[in-house]
């Protein structure tokens, strides 16, 4: 994996200073429509940007990054799959809140056989749902991949699938998230450090262009995943067309 490349190829394209100021500025006027949700829209069309971008990277473009025209509305449609995807995958820790929340209340009882199955109850719900939520960082990258290259939901929803993948390219997998958590760390530090320099007004320009920057490092590496088990399959010769001799 060519880590140092998903942080340099944004820079490499010669428009990326406007590229970056258009999306750094749909995350900003994003934020705070969130409240009436009309924000996660904005959100959606970014992170359709994104998803078009890992495609771009896997078919091998030098230059990934799209321009900002007129498909915005396409982008928006993306990024809300990609969010029901999201949904989806997280309802199993939406689920595990019931018998965490039973369980509490139980613990609370002055009973103390009742308190003792109550706090088993409690602990169990926590462990399953960080396991989950380990489960769920871990196959981001090949859902990420899965809808980019397909545009369709139902093919994030084959979990063998996913999982398979996400077991095969393991080492590739936790690269990728490790190198993107630690890269989001260090430009939203960078970013608030830089906003706050900036008399802190600066911190509505300095954080949503460190997000939507980390977001662009993030589907890099997700798209350099398996690309080796890309390349190296067979191609098919193409068999040629035998005509059959005409008959005296």
């Amino acid at each position: 994996m060519n880590a140092s490349k998903a942080f340099t190829y944004v820079f490499e394209d010669k428009d990326w200073l406007s590229k970056v100021l258009i999306g750094s500025a749909i995350v900003l006027v994003s934020f705070p429509l969130t409240v009436v949700l009309v924000g996660f829209l904005g959100f959606a069309v970014v992170a359709g940007y994104t998803l078009e971008v890992l495609r771009n990277v896997r078919q091998g473009r030098s230059r990934p990054l799209p321009a900002w025209q007129d498909r915005w509305s396409e982008w928006m449609v993306m990024g809300l799959k990609l969010l029901l995807v999201s949904l989806i995958w997280g309802l199993p820790s939406l689920v595990l809140n019931i018998p965490s929340a039973v369980g509490s209340s139980l613990a609370a009882s002055d009973n103390g056989a009742v308190a003792v199955v109550g706090l088993f109850i409690s602990l169990s719900a926590a462990l399953l749902m960080w396991l989950w939520a380990l489960v769920l960082v871990l196959v981001t990258p090949a859902l990420y991949i899965r809808l980019a290259e397909t545009g369709e939901v139902r093919s994030t929803l084959q979990v063998a699938e996913i999982l398979g993948f996400t077991r095969r390219h393991f080492g590739e997998v936790l690269a990728a998230v490790l190198v993107s958590l630690a890269a989001a760390l260090v430009l939203f530090l960078v970013g608030a450090t830089a906003g706050v320099l900036l008399c802190v007004v600066g911190l509505a320009l300095t954080i949503p262009a460190a997000t939507f920057l980390a977001s662009l490092i993030s589907v890099h590496l997700y798209a350099q995943i398996g690309q080796d088990e890309r390349q190296l399959q067979p191609v098919q010769p193409v068999t040629p067309e035998v005509v059959p001799p005409d008959r005296p």
